[in-house]
């Protein structure tokens, strides 16, 4: 999975993708920390922060094409990726949230010089309409992301797998909602939904190697295309400790245009003019939560693409830790 939407997903939520969960209590015996991908509908009350570490390791070696066939990619790559949202409730339906991570990136037996910051993010989200006092009734909230281009993106030399950028501002809008329904036996099931798009960012000035494959000597721009991202989640509550969550998304994005000039030496120049497709993913993310009280939750799980056009497959076995103070 491209990191740019891994972490823009997380960061509505992540680019790559792309993500943040909020824990509350829903009763004083069922406690939730949110699942992996869609983020919490629920505003956080006014004064409260929310700290959510995730680690997650992606792995590819396969990739889909433009037909949806699913074709070998060797030696593929590995990411670990260090992601920490933090919200603050500004009032009882007014939060914002920063997000900023770094990255460490591998293929066969090349890696990164380290690790590297990624892109980072900044969401505005208004609750157009609370749940009831009990945690029962909808909670539907709108948001506003921007993404700022800290990640490297190009200049990277002879180390393509420093790139943890995409070297744009980009923005994102998305409107997600959540319920709970208490079920025949006594338990909490709890369902989320998200809609998200993004308008084409501004264009990146790219300079040599870069995150968006250019070769050694390139002299151009890259304009992206637009995003849109649709996820559902559910959260059956076992016991006041342990809660199975799962997520369904479909991540879609328009191609890159790239336009430039390649000059190996200064004698040898040729013009570069080339459309890329656009790309999309299904995913599935099954988890596990265990909650040591209503502010500190543990979630544990994977999200795993299973279908894809021009993208990459992949798995992504992840951790997060949810703290409310």
């Amino acid at each position: 999975m491209p990191l740019g939407e891994l972490l823009l997903r997380k960061s509505v939520v992540a680019l790559f993708f792309c993500f943040a969960a909020t824990a509350a209590a829903a009763e004083p015996e069922y406690n939730f920390t949110g699942p992996l991908v869609t983020p919490n509908a629920s505003a956080l009350p006014g004064g409260t922060v929310l700290v959510e570490p995730y680690l997650i390791y992606t792995e590819s070696h396969a990739v889909y094409d433009g037909t949806g066939g699913r074709h070998d990619a060797r030696p593929g790559s590995h990411q670990w990726l260090l992601v920490v949202p933090a919200t603050v409730g500004i009032t009882e339906r007014l939060n914002t949230q920063l997000t900023a991570g770094t990255a460490y990136n591998v293929s066969g037996k090349d890696h990164s010089d380290g690790t590297r910051l990624t892109d980072t993010s900044l969401m505005l989200q208004y609750m157009i309409v609370a749940p009831r006092a009990d945690g029962t009734g909808p909670a539907v909230s709108l948001s506003a992301t921007h993404v700022f281009p800290t990640g490297k993106y190009d200049k990277l030399g002879d180390n393509p797998l420093n790139g943890t950028g995409s070297g744009a501002s980009s923005n994102r809008i998305a409107l997600f909602a959540q319920q709970k329904f208490w079920l025949p036996n006594d338990h909490p099931l709890r369902v989320r939904a998200l809609i998200a798009w993004g308008p084409s960012p501004s264009t990146v000035r790219i300079d040599g190697v870069s995150s968006h494959g250019t070769p050694p000597g390139f002299q151009g721009n890259a304009a992206m295309g637009t995003s849109m991202g649709v996820s559902a989640a559910v959260e059956y509550g076992i016991d006041r400790h342990w809660t199975l969550a799962a997520d369904l998304a479909w991540d879609h994005r328009n191609g890159t245009h790239l336009q430039g000039t390649v000059c190996p030496t200064p004698a040898t120049c040729s013009n570069l003019d080339q459309r890329n497709g656009p790309n999309w993913t299904y995913s599935v993310s099954p988890a596990v939560e265990y909650n040591f009280n209503a502010s500190v939750g543990l979630i544990v799980g994977a999200q795993l693409s299973f279908a894809g056009h021009n993208a990459s497959s992949y798995w992504a076995p992840q951790a997060a830790l949810n703290m409310v103070f």
